[in-house]
Formats: structure tokens, sequence, C-alpha cells
């Protein structure tokens, strides 16, 4: 497609989607604006859909390339268009794959490397190689208990990652590997992709896709209950962190809190929730039963767009660290760390010293049923020499 046409038909899409915007105060104009065009200019700007596409040069000949598997759950619909594996349409079903990616010799702590134009060179780029179906949650069950099996026992954890808003399929599988190779995570990662759309213009969309696949994320806590697996870590982003909330209160409401007790860090990164709505589903909650830990921004470009097209209402990603605390909630402030590559949006992956610092909460060992190895309304800065400094404000 010519670049006109992309602009053309990019500009078309926005003048719709602002008609329906009309309650947005002028004040704010320019950043939803900002967000909107940036957005889609960058997704004219690189290729979409990397899942199983030729590569420049074969992979086995890349000996210092990073490797992880990436076990996949996802509401999408399969797809045969080239690279993308799984849709931005909804399935009923849940369906289960797993991918191989590399990760580039060169690769830079907090960026994904990520190909301009096809094919991709595994020693420059990220890759997603050998996509597999299951036909069965069972089989997929199997092989991710194979995999298991074969790790050390200290290694034997899960981690799931559930993406935000404007995803596809390849952004995600990128983004989690990436957050795994930079953490260090000692575990599997397991990918639950809902089916966003991909397209900047298509945030109800997205919601409605979320809240479709509640009933299928409860379930897919249910199919990783394997023997095999000594604990599991949640990490949310975005809107995704809407969905996990909105999992979490069924399984509060039916089976109780972290039933099996191997649950041991959840991680809420940018919440894209309505303030209200975050506070009506944590009522569900036993009382000091939420030991998670939560990342804020004040400066979350993204999240500001959000709030305006949502009526105003503040979400939980924007707010103080310190009114979260007054919840007995683990809240990190954020807004101090410099990060203009995603509008301040995924600083949790996007900022090395932020991905550190999870890394070693990850690494703690902590358990759901005890408060996290963190302090209370603590604020993040980084230091000229890249050090973190960590702030704790007088709460009092």
């Amino acid at each position: 497609m010519a670049f006109s046409r992309v602009v053309e038909e990019g500009l078309r899409n926005a003048r719709l989607y602002l008609n329906c915007l009309e309650n947005i105060s002028n004040l704010a104009w320019p950043t939803v604006l900002s967000v909107i065009f940036a957005s889609l200019l960058l997704s004219c700007s690189t290729p979409k859909n990397l899942v199983g596409v030729e590569l420049k040069a074969p992979l086995d000949l890349m000996r210092e390339a990073g490797q992880h598997r990436l076990f996949i759950a996802t509401t999408r619909v399969p797809s045969s268009v080239s690279g993308e594996f799984y849709s931005g349409e909804r399935s009923q079903a849940l369906n289960f794959a797993q991918v191989e990616i590399s990760v580039p010799p060169s690769h830079v702590p907090g960026e994904i490397e990520r190909p301009r134009q096809l094919p991709p060179d595994p020693q420059k780029h990220f890759t997603i190689n050998q996509p597999v179906s299951f036909n069965t949650e069972t089989q997929f069950q199997n092989e991710l208990t194979a995999h298991l099996k074969g790790l050390p026992r200290e290694n034997r954890n899960i981690l799931l990652f559930v993406h935000g808003y404007n995803t596809n399929l390849t952004s995600a599988i990128l983004q989690v590997t990436q957050f795994v190779e930079d953490t260090g995570y000692n575990g599997v990662p397991v990918l639950f992709s809902w089916a966003s759309s991909g397209q900047t213009l298509k945030y109800v969309y997205d919601i409605n896709s979320v809240l479709s696949a509640r009933d299928q994320l409860v379930k897919m806590f249910s199919t990783l209950q394997l023997a095999s697996v000594e604990s599991y870590d949640v990490v949310a982003h975005s809107m995704g962190t809407l969905l996990v909330m909105e999992a979490a209160r069924q399984i509060v409401i039916s089976t109780g809190i972290n039933p099996t007790g191997k649950v041991r860090n959840v991680v809420l990164a940018a919440p894209d929730i309505d303030r209200d709505l975050f506070l009506s589903q944590l009522r569900n909650f036993p009382e000091g039963g939420y030991n998670m830990i939560i990342l804020v921004s004040s400066d979350d470009k993204a999240l500001l767009a959000s709030r305006r097209v949502a009526g105003g209402v503040s979400r939980i990603g924007q707010l103080p660290a310190s009114e979260l605390d007054r919840r007995g909630i683990i809240a990190i402030d954020l807004s101090d760390v410099d990060d203009d590559s995603s509008y301040s949006h995924a600083k949790y992956k996007d900022s090395p010293e932020v991905v550190r610092l999870l890394g070693d909460a990850l690494k703690n060992g902590n358990s759901f049923n005890a408060r996290p190895k963190l302090t209370l309304g603590q604020t993040i800065g980084v230091g000229v020499d890249g050090a973190i400094n960590t702030l704790t404000p007088d709460l009092n």
C-alpha cells in the first residue's frame, strides 16, 4: 500500500473517531491527537506481522542469539495471513499455541529491535519462529508439562503475561519476550492474548474484547494448575489489567483468593481501569487480601487520552501512589523515570532501571498471601549514573 494511501485512510478513520469524542475538553485535544496520529504513523513504519516469516539468515547460524519458548493461549481467531498467525477477530473458543523467539546478540535492555522491512535479520532483530497450534487443551498442557520437567525445580515457574490495548499478536509476543529477557525471569513465559484489534482507533472494540475474554482467562488459570508448576507470577499491562482484575474478581467470589497458594507476584503496570470500577472490584477481595504491585505514573500520556475518552474519570495508572497506599496496595510511582518511547505508558519494560527492579521483585519468591518486599508508596527515580533512587514520602 502506498504511503499516501495509508495516510489518507488513517486521516479518514481519525475524523470518524474524533466525531465520537465531542465531550473531550479543548485542553485535552493536543494529547489525544498526538497519541492517535503518532500511533497511526508508527503502524506504517514497520511490518506488523512477524510470526513465522522467512528470515534473512538461517537461525541455526546465530549461535549468540538468545532463545525463548513461549506458550500462548488466545481468544483470537486463527489467521491465514502471512505472519499474523492469529488475527484481531474474536473466537468463542480458547486456542492454544507455542512459538520460539530469538533475541539478537546486540539487544539493548528496554528496547525491542524490530525490522523496518522484511525479512528480519536474527543478528539484528527479534524473530518469531516455529509457530505451532495445539488442537486441544490437553495437548497444550502435555507440552507445557514436558517443558517444565526439563528445567531445574527452582525454575519451574510460570509467568502469565496479559498485554494491553492496540496490540496485535506479534507485538504481544515481542513484549513478553523482551520483558522475560531483560528481567532474567527464571521460568516459563505464557502469553494470554485477548482479541485486541491492534488498531489505535478501535478502543471500544478492545474494551469489549477484554470483557468477552473474562471467562476464558478464568479457565486459563485452571488450565495452568499443573502438578509440575512450582509457582505463578502474573504481569499485566494497560487494558490487560482490567481483564486480570475482572477474572480475579470472579475467582475470589467462586473459590477464594489464591486457592492453590502458588501465586507469588501480581504486577499491574499502567492500569487502564476506571477508578470507580477498580474500587468496586476490590470490594470482592478479603480485607488486606490484595497484595499486588501497581505501577503508576502521572506523566502517562496514553492514560490521559484514555481518561478523556472515558468521560474524565481518572485511570488507576495515573493516581498518586499515596492514594493507593491508603487502601493497603503496594504502589510504585514511576513519574520521575524519563521514558519518551511509549508516551510514558510502558515504563515497566522500556526503562532498563524499572525492568531491573521488577526482575529483582519477581526473583524474591514472594507469596501473594504475604506482603511483597517493597515499600508502600515509594517513588522511583533514576540518577545521572543510572542508579535507582527510592524516595518514600511522608504519608502521615
